[in-house]
Parts: structure tokens; sequence; C-alpha cells
């Protein structure tokens, strides 16, 4: 019995499948390639955005404001921090808060000299002054973002001390924003604007050199300010309270 071999059709329909289908392992494989080399530095800018998150909203939990107005120790406030006198964006904020956590070293370091423990890790406890701003105090180098200062105890002057680090690298403009029971307010000041309370809420939009904005917005359970106890706003827009 004679045999029948492959016909020329039968060849050019066989070599096409082959090429769909190695041509569909070379695709698959290099989007796997693709993916191993993007996941780890998508992963890393998640766990640092959870981070962030996580260090300010601990921070604000704790946003305190006393309520003597003699009281230098304690205050909230937005303001513009850049160079630009004209502008009308607030860029800077600088509140004092109870809620910043002791450092894990305190905690197990085995001296019981107080002296030489605040000397090493600072001083534990009290209330501690937080700046966030683009503008850093001490020098930066050639970093660039929004920059997180800490002091403990807060020393009455918002505007040096304490530890400095990057929190948010590439940070092009931030915009600080507070809820006053009815409206988003875009500045507070609590030691000239005649009132000592603290907002509910706080928005921040950071924009970055690359990629999309980020928009946060913390509670701050301290407030008072409610919708059905907001803040009363003069003819010139300065909070003045009830």
């Amino acid at each position: 019995m004679k045999q029948r071999g492959f016909t020329l059709i039968e060849m050019i329909i066989a070599l096409a499948m082959s090429l769909l289908i190695i041509g569909s392992i070379a695709g698959a494989f290099e989007a796997a390639l693709q993916y191993q080399r993007t996941t780890p530095d998508r992963l890393n800018a998640f766990q640092d955005s959870l981070q962030t998150r996580k260090t300010l909203d601990s921070l604000f939990q704790g946003t305190f404001v006393s309520d003597d107005e003699a009281d230098l120790l304690s205050y909230f406030m937005a303001s513009d921090t850049s160079s630009v006198s004209q502008t009308t964006t607030v860029d800077g904020l600088v509140f004092t808060t109870l809620s910043k956590p002791v450092d894990g070293g305190y905690l197990l370091s085995a001296s019981t000299d107080s002296s030489e423990l605040n000397d090493q890790y600072g001083p534990q406890g009290g209330i501690t002054e937080v700046s966030l701003s683009l503008s850093p105090v001490g020098e930066s180098g050639d970093r660039t973002g929004l920059f997180l200062r800490i002091q403990t105890p807060s020393d009455g002057d918002p505007t040096q001390g304490g530890t400095e680090r990057l929190l948010v690298p590439d940070v092009t403009s931030v915009a600080f924003e507070m809820w006053d029971g009815t409206q988003w307010l875009t500045t507070w000041d609590t030691v000239n604007s005649g009132s000592r309370r603290i907002p509910p809420a706080i928005r921040l939009t950071l924009e970055f050199e690359e990629g999309d904005p980020q928009y946060l917005t913390f509670k701050i359970p301290g407030s008072d300010v409610t919708a059905e106890n907001p803040i009363v706003q003069t003819t010139d827009g300065v909070p003045t309270g009830p």
C-alpha cells in the first residue's frame, strides 16, 4: 500500500501554527521577565506609601492644642513657606501632638541613666512639635520632597529644632486643606486667628515629578469641630471660633 506524504499546504499550516506557538511562548516569557523586573519596585513603592500613611496617621491622631491662649508650646499652623510671597498655596504645616511613639532603642536600652538616654535618643513623651514642608530646616543635599521634622519637647519656635528626614521623595508640590465643619480651608493658625480649635480632618495633596498625585486624608480625634459646631468665619475668611 502506498503511503501518502505531507502536502505543501499542510506543511505551511503546520509551520504557521508552530510560529504562533513560539510567538506566544516568547511573549509570555517577556511578560514574566517584565513582571519580575517591575514588581519589586511597585511593592517597595506600595510599602513606602503605607508606611508614610501610618506615620502621619499616628502623629495626627494625637494632635493637641491647649485652650490656654498664653500657652506658646502648642499650636496648629498651616502657612506658605515658599520664597514667592504672592503665592496662596499652603505648603507648610506645623502642629503639636501627644502621640509621638517612644523610640524602640530607648525602651530596649540597658542603661538607667536618664541623662545618657536623653542624649542618645532625645526626651521621650510630652508635647512634640511636628513640621511637614518641602523646605527643610537643615541641609538637604540634593534630596527633594516632603520633609518631616520632629522635636520633643516642643520649644515654642515652630521654625527650627529637632530631627528631620525626607518622608516622601520627589514631591514637587504639596497642599494642605483643613475641614472647618462645613468646608475645606487652605489656612489655619491657632496662634494668630483668635481661635485655639483644631480641625477634625486634614487633607494632603502630593504631586510628583512622575506619576499621579496622591490624596491623603486624616481624621483628628481631638477636635471638637463638627457640622453642628463649626468654625465661624469672619468676612475676611479667618477662622475665629464660635
